[in-house]
């Protein structure tokens, strides 16, 4: 981020629900699976599609994060050039979420022509609301953390306000103080997901807890 002045970050609008069969078989052909694999792909797209409209796919199966991966390696090989080509500082995506970073703003304006033209042809488009376009100084939220330079990483604002709201519907369906700790525990501990060094700890998981208890309509831990 140092080397950058300008970043933009997106995610796909309805990324499975709008990928395109055609394009996922032809992108299949040219790996090295066998037939059989290819078959069982064909099968797994066309079964729940039962309009026969050649579209979309279910979110939930355990094909799908991997076809969904390999969906827009075209977009990964047309930013990898740009990043080659020192027109784009980095590039990075995970799945539907991805992030530019470049020196000048009219660099970053390249990139996102860019960007449209590759995942057009694949029928899919931006989200209009899930996106930040500016400057680095100001800081921007990705996979849940909000990144800044030079400073460590905090939870971002939509990750805490999922994080009361399922300890919420938790705390409204059991009513049990004790797994609401032991979920914020564990949020906690996703939260630091092994990056030593690089996420905020001040204030520690009771901070976190503190958080949660103060958002869930006054009501306060027995003790």
């Amino acid at each position: 981020m140092p080397k950058a002045k300008f970043v933009a970050r997106f995610d796909i609008a309805a990324y499975y629900t709008s990928m395109r069969h055609d394009v996922i078989k032809a992108q299949v052909a040219a790996t090295a699976l066998d037939a059989h694999h290819r078959k069982l792909i064909a099968d797994y797209l066309a079964l729940p599609d039962l309009q026969d409209t050649g579209v979309g796919m279910v979110a939930s199966g355990g094909l799908s994060p991997l076809l969904g991966a390999l969906y827009l390696t075209p977009l990964d090989r047309r930013m990898d050039r740009l990043c080659k080509g020192k027109r784009l500082v980095h590039y990075v995506r995970y799945m539907d979420d991805l992030v530019l970073l470049a020196r000048t703003r009219w660099q970053l304006r390249s990139a996102i022509a860019a960007l449209h033209e590759e995942i057009t042809p694949l029928g899919l488009r931006l989200h209009r609301v899930k996106r930040f376009i500016g400057r680095t100084t100001q800081g921007f939220d990705f996979l849940g953390y909000q990144i800044r330079a030079g400073a460590r990483l905090r939870p971002s604002a939509e990750g805490l306000r999922r994080l009361r709201e399922r300890a919420r519907q938790l705390y409204e369906r059991e009513g049990d103080w004790q797994r609401l700790r032991q979920y914020v525990l564990r949020w906690w501990r996703w939260h630091l997901g092994g990056l030593d060094g690089m996420v905020r700890r001040k204030g520690g998981v009771k901070r976190t807890w503190h958080h949660v208890c103060t958002h869930l309509a006054g009501k306060h831990p027995p003790g």
